[in-house]
């Protein structure tokens, strides 16, 4: 990190306030351009850090949020900061923390998950499922953000694309195999080998080990992480993460603008074809006609439901491949960041560029993105400042005094 950068980042101090908490202290402090609040990660010594689940504790020892481990970290949530703005935590052992995001298991192969106790999505991952997917995804357990169809038959929405499934993970042009479009008839599938759940006060998770296979040829393996965080507000951010492995040979990841690795159907209420919505990315870029295969850092789809104005944004992450990603979106609803389908999407450009990839044998392709689930339009929801929490996190430090 360059020296600008490092100034620029949210810095942490350790320090001993007037009305000193017992044992270590977690102070969160933004820089200039302030932090618009969410998931932060540190590390603790000693004996704390044995434990799942800590407390955060304010100056007058009172439980006011919580830590949980991931891994060799821990992960709290923090609240928004003005300019230059700090807030501070004594660290506390606690014993019965609830789980604020609750995930539940049955045997219908379906992870229900509820974030205060309000139901939020469901993970499906039956057998005789062409893939998995999220549905429905509920905004304040209340609000349907993507299209039924084909899940639910619904009055008045549109039954193209049945391939569409709310919120998934596909690719068209693997090797040659199609996990894109799907037909009954079709050897095409992505297999569900392991799945995992965690239930939490601070996030949960849905864990999934993939085969897409071809009959019984493996195409790639993929892992699938979720990562659903319990924050104070209605908004939901959920964490991906989707790493692809070749496990059985080279994996060619062919040019098509036929895919999305992160990938919603809109409620057609909020599209931009039959709805009230409105696209907008993070180059100013406004409808389908400007944000349609452009790169972008992020994209928003939003509009109103019953009087409410919402939307669900998707942030890409400087780590991923071809970062600012490529879009396949449309007026009529589709949402997928596809940074492979470069001949597509640059056709009419000076340069018409080549987008295939291939992991070589033994190699992973990783890839990360933030869904930001939110009341309000693109503004009112402050998307940018939201991205900014996510690609430049505040650092915080735990120390044992």
């Amino acid at each position: 990190m360059n020296m600008l950068n490092l100034f620029k980042c949210l810095c942490v101090f350790v320090f001993v306030p007037i009305t000193a908490m017992a044992g270590p202290q977690l102070d969160i402090r933004a820089d200039a351009d302030g932090f618009g609040g969410g998931p932060v990660r540190f590390t603790v010594e000693g004996d704390l850090a044995k434990e799942d689940v800590l407390g955060l504790a304010d100056k007058n020892g009172r439980t006011v949020g919580y830590a949980q481990r991931d891994g060799d970290e821990f992960v709290a949530l923090a609240p928004a900061l003005k300019r230059n703005g700090e807030i501070s935590f004594g660290l506390i052992e606690v014993e019965d923390a609830p789980n604020r995001v609750e995930l539940k298991q049955d045997e219908d192969h379906i992870i229900k998950v509820k974030i205060d106790g309000k139901h939020f999505t469901s993970y499906h991952y039956a057998p005789d499922l062409k893939k998995p997917f999220l549905y429905p995804v509920l905004l304040d357990g209340k609000y349907p953000m993507t299209r039924g169809y084909p899940m639910e038959d619904i009055d008045g929405e549109p039954k193209d694309h049945h391939h569409h499934t709310s919120w998934w993970v596909a690719y068209g042009e693997v090797n040659d195999s199609n996990f894109w479009h799907e037909s009954d008839d079709s050897e095409e599938r992505q297999r569900t080998d392991d799945v995992s759940v965690l239930s939490g006060p601070v996030f949960g998770r849905i864990h999934a080990k993939n085969s897409w296979v071809n009959g019984e040829k493996t195409e790639v393996s993929e892992e699938r992480i979720y990562t659903f965080y319990a924050n104070d507000s209605v908004d939901r951010v959920t964490d991906m993460k989707v790493t692809f492995t070749a496990t059985d040979g080279d994996v060619i990841f062919h040019d098509t603008k036929e895919g999305g690795i992160c990938s919603f159907r809109m409620n057609p209420q909020i599209d931009e074809k039959t709805g009230n919505g409105k696209m907008t990315n993070s180059e100013g870029g406004q409808t389908a006609g400007e944000c349609w295969g452009k790169p972008a850092k992020w994209n928003d789809y939003s509009g109103s439901l019953d009087g409410q104005n919402l939307g669900i944004a998707v942030f890409d992450h400087p780590d991923n491949l071809r970062y600012p990603t490529r879009w396949h979106i449309r007026d009529y609803g589709l949402y997928g960041a596809n940074s492979f389908g470069l001949s597509y999407f640059t056709e009419k450009e000076d340069e018409r560029l080549n987008g295939e990839y291939t992991i070589e044998d033994g190699d992973s392709l990783v890839f990360h993105y933030r869904t930001f689930i939110h009341l309000g339009d693109t503004q009112e929801a402050n998307i940018e400042t939201h991205y900014q929490a996510y690609v430049d996190p505040v650092t915080t430090v735990a120390v044992k005094k």
